[in-house]
């Protein structure tokens, strides 16, 4: 089969190695659609730990076609979404923090490959009604989604999102039907800004136009928003939603910032106005939950380009770059 390797910087190559076999407990997917993960484009651009050479891409989709010793023979043909690792159940991470940080987990292959091998448990059957590509934005919604479980939503209010990506539509999608009664997106691309209303955006904010801070107070009787989210990965951005809160206001950080990245905040207004600072990143215990969260979203016009799998590169400099909303990969034509 075909892979791309990541040699690390923006150097990839297309190599040529022998099908995956299915060892005990797990399964070989043909890979249908991979999405090109913000991740990714971090990694190439040096700004998350990752070590080369590697097969970059975690966002897959298929069909399993071969299981291994001990996994049902009537999995063959389930149409699934692959999970990047597997869960014990058992160990202090599963029972204390989060499935996705499961001390015994088994991984998933990268995905950039024409097949991928995963553990049985990680891939999971995906509703009748979703299509495999749409299928794979699982893994970024399931990000959004245990990232808004775990806000506390205590009257209606109103919050806001900062990015309009694919993580940020999701979360600002998961906080509405968290009961958030009214939602901000704050993007400067009008194509992105304007998709957020099928998500389920109430207002619009370009910041190339007005300052974010005002704008909440202007639709919210001179308060600041009840919740914030940052989705995009910006130590300034992180610190504007600090500012855009109202008093003990909370901050959602689901965009990943740098490595080593200060907080830029004034730490005594931070403690003065009793905010709340959440980091969430990952996909908590709610990937198996997702598919048929997503399932019932509007998702047309999402997928912005569709690449083959020698064009991994470009696309990943296309979406660091902000050309759309969410770029695939499909690697099996």
């Amino acid at each position: 089969m075909r892979i791309m390797t990541w040699h690390g910087g923006d150097k990839f190559t297309l190599d040529q190695v022998p099908d995956p076999v299915a060892r005990p407990g797990r399964v070989v997917v043909k890979v249908d659609t991979i999405g090109v993960c913000g991740t990714d484009v971090h990694i190439t651009q040096g700004l998350f730990p990752s070590t080369p050479p590697k097969v970059l891409g975690h966002e897959g989709s298929g069909v399993i076609v071969e299981v291994g010793e001990g996994v049902d023979k009537s999995r063959i043909g389930e149409r699934v979404v692959m999970n990047t690792t597997s869960h014990c159940g058992v160990c202090s991470a599963c029972t204390t923090w989060s499935e996705s940080r499961c001390e015994n987990a088994d991984l998933t292959s990268g995905m950039f490959a024409e097949y991928a091998t995963a553990p049985s448990q990680s891939a999971v059957k995906i509703p009748d009604t979703l299509d495999l590509e749409q299928a794979a934005l699982t893994e970024p919604a399931s990000c959004c989604f245990s990232g808004a479980e775990m806000v506390r939503i205590d009257d209606n209010g109103i919050g806001v999102v900062i990015g309009g990506g694919i993580m940020g539509l999701f979360t600002l999608a998961f906080l509405k039907r968290q009961g958030v009664e009214r939602m901000i997106m704050s993007e400067p691309v009008a194509a992105r800004r304007e998709m957020a209303t099928q998500f389920g955006a109430d207002l619009l904010h370009d910041p190339a136009e007005s300052d974010l801070t005002e704008f909440v107070k202007d639709h919210n009787g001179g308060y600041g928003a009840n919740i914030a989210a940052e989705v995009v990965g910006q130590p300034k951005l992180v610190a504007k939603c600090v500012e855009v809160v109202r008093p003990r206001g909370e901050v959602l950080m689901i965009g990943v910032n740098p490595e080593g990245a200060p907080l830029p905040v004034d730490m005594y207004d931070l403690h003065y106005r009793e905010i709340t600072l959440k980091g969430a990143f990952g996909r908590g215990d709610v990937f198996a939950r997702t598919p048929a969260e997503i399932d019932t979203l509007n998702l047309d016009g999402v997928i912005s380009g569709r690449y083959e799998l020698q064009d991994v590169p470009q696309a990943i400099v296309d979406s660091g770059e902000g050309k759309g909303v969410k770029f695939v990969i499909k690697p099996n034509g």
